[in-house]
């Protein structure tokens, strides 16, 4: 007789194909110990009304499965009583489709379905990674709620439990790169700056980076990211894209950062408070930053107030010439501020909060199985 493993279902607002984020690297984490995971998509349109696609993805262990709803997806913005009917209908068509689930995760903050119940799992999830996009919307029937910050289990009408607050997570990729390079002090007669991100968001702070780039023609800056269109670009980032010493290589995978960043010697986290989505609250980049062990400048974030680890502005208020003289003061003393022990205390803390370990702690608090389960013959 073949004992399988526990089946999840992943509920991510975010589709497999793509970037990853969060919730893929806790499917992988998953897996790995493993749970058989299906990563399921948000609706799209797939040519069919109800049609319920899955397939293997790269990561063993891990399907993908995407759905076309069987009824108007306009019911969620003019009806909602009744596409919350038809959403729970669809949660056992999925059951029926890719299995009956032990555990369901949903990460969903925009609330396709509000009710996990009909899927029939043992236990159910709901982890706000971001904020809720529907205030007062609920914890969805789920067994916990699990939140990176406190505001968002309010705002979902949830219960606030000190065990239940789980921080941002370093992906695997990068906890490698912690663990295994070395601890290089970089070149401080010809310094390096990196970001890496959506350079077309609203909320980067491209005023002091061109004061950046104007105090230190020798610094060479490099911004990893896809770039805006010529008619979202503002002024600033436009007058930037001609500076001699600023390069935009395009987008990059994460292996790819990981390779150059032996040669970054600091670390940007530029943003506008005020365009934040939910405030300065946190930024998953910090850790990726940190497991190179190289120096971070940063406006300033709730989540890393009064760290050492993190050279930040003191106040949500400041930023432009502020936070220009907060890395002017860095690049003044490279070799002190990359010190071998530094470095080692920045890849250590990023090291643990790696999703491996946000994963055994979720397991631990909800009662899931810790130990890596096998399928085998009887």
């Amino acid at each position: 007789m073949t004992i399988h493993a526990p089946l999840a279902y992943l509920i991510s607002p975010q589709p497999w194909a793509g970037f990853p984020v969060s919730k893929h690297h806790y499917a992988i984490a998953l897996a790995a110990l493993g749970w058989r995971v299906v990563f399921v998509d948000p609706p799209a349109e797939l040519g069919r009304a109800g049609a319920i696609e899955t397939a293997a993805t790269d990561v063993s262990g891990i399907a993908s499965l995407r759905y076309q709803t069987s009824f108007p997806y306009k019911l969620k913005f003019h009806a909602r009583w009744l596409f919350d009917a038809f959403m729970r209908r669809q949660a056992r068509q999925l059951v029926a489709a890719a299995g009956q689930p032990d555990l369901v995760w949903d990460f969903d903050n925009s609330y396709q379905f509000r009710d996990l119940r009909p899927f029939g799992a043992k236990t159910t999830l709901f982890h706000l990674v971001d904020d809720v996009g529907m205030p007062g919307f609920g914890t969805k029937h789920a067994d916990h709620l699990f939140y990176l910050h406190s505001s968002f289990c309010v705002r979902a009408g949830g219960i606030l439990r000190d065990d239940h607050e789980i921080g941002h997570g370093l992906g695997s990729i990068h906890a490698q790169a912690a663990r295994t390079q070395g601890l290089e002090q970089g070149q401080p007669n010809a310094p390096r700056v990196g970001f890496v991100g959506n350079l077309g968001a609203a909320w980067i702070d491209w005023d002091a980076i061109t004061i950046m780039l104007t105090r230190n023609p020798q610094v060479r800056f490099t911004f990893w990211g896809p770039k805006p269109s010529t008619n979202v670009r503002n002024a600033a980032l436009s007058r930037i894209l001609a500076q001699p010493n600023a390069t935009f290589p395009g987008v990059a995978s994460p292996a790819q950062i990981v390779s150059e960043a032996r040669d970054v010697d600091v670390w940007l986290v530029p943003f506008v408070a005020e365009k934040l989505l939910g405030g300065p609250l946190n930024s998953h980049k910090i850790l990726e930053y940190l497991s190179f062990g190289k120096t971070v400048v940063s406006s300033w974030l709730e989540a890393y107030d009064g760290n050492p680890l993190v050279q930040m502005l003191p106040d949500p208020n400041q930023g432009g010439a502020d936070l220009a003289d907060l890395l002017d003061s860095v690049l003044a003393d490279l070799v002190a501020a990359n010190a071998p022990e530094k470095m080692a205390a920045r890849r250590a803390f990023a090291l643990e909060h790696s999703y491996d370990l946000h994963l055994e702690r979720i397991m631990q608090v909800t009662g899931l199985a810790l130990q890596k389960t096998k399928t085998h013959a009887a």
